[in-house]
């Protein structure tokens, strides 16, 4: 492949992954607002940007090691005709990688054999990046990955 190709299809997988992470954000601002909205008394307005802040970079422990281990890997070896590119699909596999990684990171579920009942949030927030990642991915792919 030529340098140009695979600067072209790294870039995309750039795009792919900060649309994920920032669908991540917008989730955790709406639900910080909403609950400043429900219970103002309980929550400071700090919360709506130090929470998201933290979390994100919190975040990048998980994000940029899953782009350089699988994504990137992924988009350069994987056929554009690939039946793993069509929407859905890829949406889903970004769904179901986000849930295992994080379980694997909580080893369990949510009140189940330790694992605290609110880390729920912890897997409804891979689950958002993981497929807005691999959405953004397919939907993109004829932009950044050449039909070979």
């Amino acid at each position: 492949m030529a340098p140009r190709r695979i600067a072209k299809q790294i870039l995309g997988t750039v795009v792919a992954v900060l649309s994920g992470w920032f669908s991540a954000m917008l989730f955790l601002e709406a639900m910080a607002l909403i609950q400043l909205l429900q219970q103002p008394h309980y929550i400071v307005p700090d919360a709506l940007w130090v929470a998201p802040i933290t979390v994100s970079i919190v975040m990048a422990y998980f994000v940029v090691p899953v782009w350089l281990l699988l994504l990137i890997p992924l988009y350069l070896f994987v056929p554009a005709s690939s039946a793993l590119w069509r929407l859905p699909v890829c949406s889903a596999c970004g769904v179901v990688a986000g849930l295992v990684i994080v379980g694997l990171w909580l080893r369990g579920i949510p009140g189940v054999r330790g694992v605290a009942p609110e880390a729920w949030s912890l897997y409804v927030i891979a689950a958002i990046v993981g497929g807005v990642t691999c959405f953004i991915g397919a939907l993109t792919r004829h932009v950044f990955k050449p039909a070979i």
